[in-house]
């Protein structure tokens, strides 16, 4: 079986089968063929840019949200900043005055205690032994307010020492942990906000590339249409994988039975070598 191909003749003038003739024609809208034609087609596509009105996403209020989150974590760590109350409270553990006030309320308290009790009962018992005018009575009560004295120190060293090591300095550390908490999470806020504001403007300048492109790719479909009958067609998108894989099987299944003189072993072998081909 024979057929005639598009092509020139032996006169030299390009020439194509009639039906393919009357196809083209009719696409164009020429001819007698029904329904949408590419003409009608690209006229409506022409200036009806889907991107025109398209925009990326704005993680603005994302973002403005995401960095209020720390505010309250930060308002606590401006507390323990200077010139506050609670730098007060740190000041006023470390101060001596407040210590000194408790050492003299707890001396009080062990002043009435002395008087009102150790000591009477020291001297009742010394006068029921007449020892009252004796030495040991001196030296008894004088051993007595030394213990006395000592406890005193003690507890004011004590008091001292708690308000320095402990309190104060569970002040601080707490202040320094916040400090870096905020820190680590206004770094981890602002690194999000950089990335997210990225992924915006990149896709703005895809949307704004693919609404600039929208009527030239529609003037290239229509010029395909003008090249498809004599084969000179070229794509204005990158074909999918799958697109490419087909193409390729066809192609090399073509290929195959050209070189096995026509044996459909070669077509299929020319095939999946096609196919593998449009995985590169």
């Amino acid at each position: 079986m024979s057929g005639s191909g598009g092509g020139g003749g032996g006169s030299g003038v390009v020439d194509y089968p009639a039906h393919m003739k009357t196809f083209h024609e009719g696409v164009l809208g020429n001819g007698a063929m029904v329904g949408e034609t590419m003409t009608a087609a690209l006229a409506a596509a022409y200036g009806a840019s889907p991107w025109a009105a398209a925009a990326a996403y704005d993680p603005d209020t994302s973002i403005t949200a995401l960095i209020a989150a720390p505010n309250n974590l930060e308002t606590l760590v401006n507390l323990l900043s200077a010139g506050t109350s609670l730098d007060t409270l740190v000041g006023s553990i470390l101060d001596h005055t407040r210590v000194d006030t408790a050492v003299t309320e707890y001396a009080a308290d062990l002043d009435a205690e002395l008087v009102a009790t150790v000591l009477p009962r020291f001297q009742a018992g010394m006068r029921d032994i007449n020892a009252v005018v004796s030495s040991a009575f001196v030296i008894g009560q004088a051993l007595i307010e030394q213990g006395h004295a000592r406890q005193l120190a003690k507890f004011s060293s004590a008091l001292h020492m708690k308000a320095f090591s402990d309190d104060a300095i569970a002040v601080i550390g707490l202040k320094l942990q916040y400090q870096h908490i905020l820190s680590m999470m206004i770094a981890e806020t602002n690194r999000i906000k950089i990335v997210a504001k990225k992924e915006e403007a990149d896709t703005n300048l895809k949307i704004g590339e693919s609404d600039a492109l929208w009527d030239l790719e529609v003037f290239q479909y229509g010029a395909n249409l003008l090249a498809s009958i004599g084969g000179g067609v070229a794509g204005t998108k990158s074909p999918s994988q799958a697109q490419s894989v087909l193409g390729g099987a066809m192609s090399g299944a073509a290929a195959g039975a050209m070189v096995s003189g026509g044996n459909p072993i070669g077509a299929i072998i020319g095939g999946f070598i096609g196919a593998a081909s449009g995985f590169l």
